[in-house]
């Protein structure tokens, strides 16, 4: 029987350069996994308008340290930063207001001064579905730049409102909008929401957050509009 010789250089082969070789893939492998960290918490776009001159652009990104995703659409309003903050001030008073129709079956404004205010608000969700219930602070701000806006968040420590079991609550709700101006009578307006999915699947809660994001931009383009022709019929008579 032959017996095969193996040459010594095979065995440099394997104890020296083989581990070089399994050390280059395993960088390769943390690296490329970094990369997709770090992407996931890069905004990205999601969605976008499909007209020829695109209204609206909606992007998404990761929160660092958290399972949370944000959410913000961008797009252009005929109208001053101040009038748009003016229009979301107006709409949250609408919905407060019990002569109109209302989108839920409880709005309240229980807090209001110059620096924002505070609301409680059921939402009816489709059975088996408990309804839910949301307290929520807003927050107006400026900057230097000119923008304006206003954030919020949940604020159940300040809800004056004793709560059931019979709702559920809406622990985490976050977001803002940010009114640039970018010419005399316009600006750009920014809204984005943050929320924890938890297990939903994102093609179940994506295209709720694309309405409630697009909804939200129409509304203040709508209110904006409607106070400029009522604006201009006053200066005209």
């Amino acid at each position: 029987m032959n017996n095969k010789i193996v040459s010594p250089s095979y065995f440099i082969f394997i104890f020296f350069f083989a581990p070089m070789v399994f050390s280059l893939q395993s960088c390769v492998t943390t690296r490329d996994r970094s990369i997709k960290k770090w992407e996931r918490y890069e905004w990205k776009i999601a969605k976008i308008d499909k007209s020829d001159q695109p209204a609206w652009i909606i992007s998404s990104r990761g929160i660092t340290g958290t399972t949370s995703l944000e959410y913000k659409i961008e797009g252009n309003i005929n109208s001053t930063p101040k009038a748009c903050l003016a229009a979301f001030k107006q709409d949250l008073h609408q919905q407060a207001d019990e002569s109109m129709q209302k989108k839920y079956p409880t709005y309240d404004i229980t807090e209001e001064s110059k620096k924002g205010l505070l609301t409680y608000v059921i939402h009816n969700e489709p059975f088996p579905l408990k309804d839910t219930e949301m307290s929520v602070r807003y927050l107006f701000f400026n900057n230097k730049d000119g923008s304006i806006g206003v954030k919020w968040h949940e604020a159940w420590e300040d809800c004056p409102i004793q709560t059931t079991n019979k709702l559920n609550r809406i622990e985490t709700f976050r977001g803002s909008w940010d009114f640039t101006p970018i010419a005399k009578n316009s600006c750009q307006g920014v809204k984005s929401v943050r929320f924890d999915p938890k297990k939903m699947p994102r093609w179940l809660f994506e295209p709720m957050v694309f309405k409630f994001l697009k909804d939200g931009l129409n509304e203040i383009k709508e209110i904006t509009t409607a106070l400029n022709e009522e604006i201009t019929s006053l200066n005209q008579n």
